[in-house]
């Protein structure tokens, strides 16, 4: 195990020199906001694993300097969280990333499939998956947890050959380069702004605009400070205490009372606060959330007959030429290229951008235009495009 900033300088001097890595974490994640990490596994062309006893680990520099090399590719499956929690934990922003999960969907699997799965079927190694809750603060490791751990990195390399070796045979090389591009958008690495959301809280359905205002505030402060402390947000202030406060608001600060998710201590220590974005609601003192709308034309009644359609050749195309469909774009996009397919802007559709476009985003657009229409091919039996 590493456990020094020396050895992981190593490491990564190793990583370097071998042009490609796979990368995975190990973590904790269940009284805290953040994951706490436990281990970061790298795996070698050669099969030879390293394993960084996190924890132990002061200076992350180096490892940053893996991250953000260029010349190096970072291999992960299903990438995006170990690469938010690398982030924060060496603060290297990540460059020439490789996906294996989300690869896949361009090489006739799916974008979805997970790690044991794709090994299974590209190289027909079966991974032993009984440590997968296991407490990877605990030290020392047994040696079922160094198995795991290392097997899930040992063999990325071989993988990334294997789903690049299907995508160029499909003619889909270039596009999942393209596709791994999206890891590299710094944005997706800060964390947002409380005051710019809506908050996640159950049982909020059915409120007025007030009530809305008053859960954005409590929303904002409860995120704001269960990064502070690092706790999960109901150990701040619970999704049951939030509604109650919503239906049943207190006059003043001293109308606030114990409740569900709301302990005596708590509230004590929190009563200031807690009014404070009530008062900061009832005022709408916050931001106005950012404008999802489109640019388009208010929708009409047939607006949904032709998302349908839209969703229909979409899949239709993907099916015909052994892509994942939801790697195109998600019910909304669709919905927002349909409502403004009159004065659609390549910049703001990704579906008409990049291999989306190519593929199937162009096609799409002329179709929405009633430039092209769409057939049925009698051997497939799927829809396809047609001038």
């Amino acid at each position: 195990m590493i456990t020094t900033t020396e050895a992981l300088t190593e490491a990564v001097r190793a990583a370097q020199e071998a042009g490609a890595v796979g990368i995975d974490t190990e973590f904790i994640w269940d009284r805290t906001y953040y994951p706490t990490l436990g281990l970061v596994q790298i795996g070698y062309p050669d099969g030879h694993c390293e394993l960084v006893d996190a924890p132990e680990i002061e200076d992350w520099s180096p490892f940053a300097e893996l991250m953000s090399d260029e010349s190096v590719v970072k291999i992960l499956h299903d990438a995006q969280q170990d690469l938010t929690i690398l982030y924060r934990a060496c603060g290297g922003y990540p460059k020439n990333i490789f996906d294996t999960q989300r690869s896949s969907g361009f090489a006739g699997l799916s974008s979805t499939i997970s790690l044991s799965e794709l090994l299974k079927t590209l190289l027909r190694v079966r991974l032993d998956k009984s440590e997968t809750r296991s407490n990877w603060l605990a030290r020392p490791l047994s040696d079922s947890q160094i198995e795991y751990a290392e097997d899930d990195v040992r063999y990325s390399t071989r993988l990334m050959v294997k789903i690049m070796e299907r995508a160029e045979q499909l003619g889909r090389k270039e596009w999942i380069l393209d596709e791994m591009k999206l890891y590299e958008v710094e944005s997706l690495y800060e964390e947002s702004d409380p005051d710019a959301e809506m908050p996640r809280v159950r049982g909020s359905g059915s409120l007025t605009n007030q009530q809305r205002n008053v859960l954005r505030a409590l929303g904002s402060w409860r995120e704001q400070k269960a990064r502070r402390r690092n706790l999960p947000r109901n150990f701040i202030l619970s999704d049951d205490a939030i509604v109650s406060l919503l239906k049943h608001p207190p006059k003043t600060a001293a109308d606030i009372r114990p409740m569900k998710g709301l302990s005596d201590r708590a509230l004590e220590r929190n009563r200031k606060y807690i009014w404070e974005a009530i008062q900061r609601g009832m005022e709408d003192d916050l931001p106005a959330l950012p404008n999802g709308r489109h640019n388009g034309p208010a929708p009409d009644d047939g607006y949904e007959a032709r998302v349908d359609l839209s969703l229909a050749f979409i899949k239709g195309a993907c099916l015909a030429a052994k892509m994942d469909p939801p790697l195109i774009g998600n019910r909304a996009e669709v919905t927002a290229l349909v409502l403004e397919a009159c004065s659609a802007e390549p910049e703001r559709h990704r579906l008409l951008r990049g291999w989306r476009g190519e593929f199937c985003g162009q096609h799409l657009l002329s179709i929405l235009q009633g430039n092209g229409s769409i057939t049925i091919n009698a051997e497939t039996k799927l829809p396809e495009y047609h001038d």
